[in-house]
């Protein structure tokens, strides 16, 4: 059966309040000077940086500021910490049942430190729909993060699976399933939901819509069963 995978911020959570603003705030402390949340996603998406400490970095190496990269992410952190509480999610729980109830097996690929994950599955009661879940602290290796597509190969192993869905919302998604798709050549087919934030992405699917990302993922998985 074929599998899908979702990112989780800006897919199934709202982080504009949270992760955003942290970034935000952390380039501010260190740089002294006020920029905007444009400005960030500016940078993040022209870059491909899914890793919001990495895009802190960047900016602030933009601007000519180096930081003790531990020190940035325990500012990052602290900062976080103040705001994780208001994310909110963009896709409900309903739709993680039905396609549990079709038993489509599920998975995460994430940017999300493992602590941070479990935080968000513990506050919705997410984690029960997901089988495999691979996040930011299962990634050894810095060069080997989003968008490179060994996170997504993770999850396809240990999914069991030949064929996949994967749903993300920025650049380093896209560019995650198009190198897997070359380099490991089996079948993934993205889909950019853009509800939190819209992008040009080039996309087998795209909507804002959760009804209709559901008929998407449905007609995806019985046509694969069709087939089998």
């Amino acid at each position: 059966m074929k599998a899908v995978i979702f990112d989780v911020d800006g897919v199934i959570v709202d982080v504009r309040n949270s992760y955003h603003k942290a970034i935000k705030e952390t380039v501010e402390f260190f740089y002294g000077k006020e920029i905007s949340l444009e400005e960030i996603k500016r940078i993040k998406y022209e870059k491909v940086i899914n890793n919001d400490w990495d895009v802190t970095a960047e900016i602030l190496k933009k601007y000519g500021i180096e930081v003790n990269y531990k020190k940035l992410v325990d500012k990052f952190t602290e900062i976080y910490m103040n705001y994780k509480d208001k994310e909110t999610l963009l896709l409900s729980p309903a739709l993680f049942y039905r396609l549990n109830k079709e038993g489509v097996p599920l998975g995460i690929v994430t940017g999300r430190p493992k602590e941070d994950l479990l935080f968000v599955f513990n506050r919705f009661g997410l984690g029960k729909f997901f089988s495999v879940t691979i996040d930011e602290d299962d990634i050894w290796d810095k060069n080997l993060r989003k968008p490179h597509p060994f996170p997504l190969h993770l999850c396809m192993e240990a999914l069991k699976v030949k064929e996949a869905v994967y749903i993300g919302d920025s650049p380093a998604d896209f560019e995650m399933v198009l190198f897997y798709r070359k380099i490991y050549g089996r079948k993934v087919k993205f889909v950019h939901f853009k509800r939190a934030v819209s992008l040009n992405l080039s996309a087998d699917f795209s909507t804002d819509n959760e009804e209709e990302l559901s008929d998407f993922l449905f007609q995806e998985v019985y046509h694969c069963q069709v087939k089998e």
